[in-house]
């Protein structure tokens, strides 16, 4: 008896959480939403970039000289996946690094 009850208490706590877990991604969902709509480009900018303008123009740079993505990745100390990613949507790192440095990225590196 003390098992069936300890068991439901178990599965009704674990019902409880995945509610409120699903509560609190809506939440967070609804206010991203919001805050993209009334957006004057400080407030919600997306997720920061894992490397910086020079770093990107760097991985352009080795990337255009045909070198290792492995290679690229020690010599810059990124993630291989972050060079993958600048290799793949280079507008959109750009775009990404144009909102989180404005100034810096004004520049606009070349695509090549």
């Amino acid at each position: 008896m003390q098992q069936a009850v300890r068991d439901s208490l178990i599965a009704f706590m674990a019902a409880t959480a995945q509610s409120q877990a699903e509560v609190t991604k809506e939440a967070q969902k609804a206010g991203i939403a919001h805050a993209q709509a009334n957006d004057d480009g400080s407030k919600y900018r997306g997720r920061k970039p894992t490397f910086s303008p020079e770093q990107f123009r760097l991985v352009r740079d080795l990337l255009n000289q045909g070198i290792a993505v492995a290679s690229i990745a020690k010599t810059t100390g990124l993630n291989r996946q972050s060079v993958y990613r600048i290799q793949a949507e280079p507008d959109r790192q750009l775009a990404a690094l144009a909102t989180w440095y404005p100034t810096e990225s004004a520049e606009k590196p070349s695509l090549r």
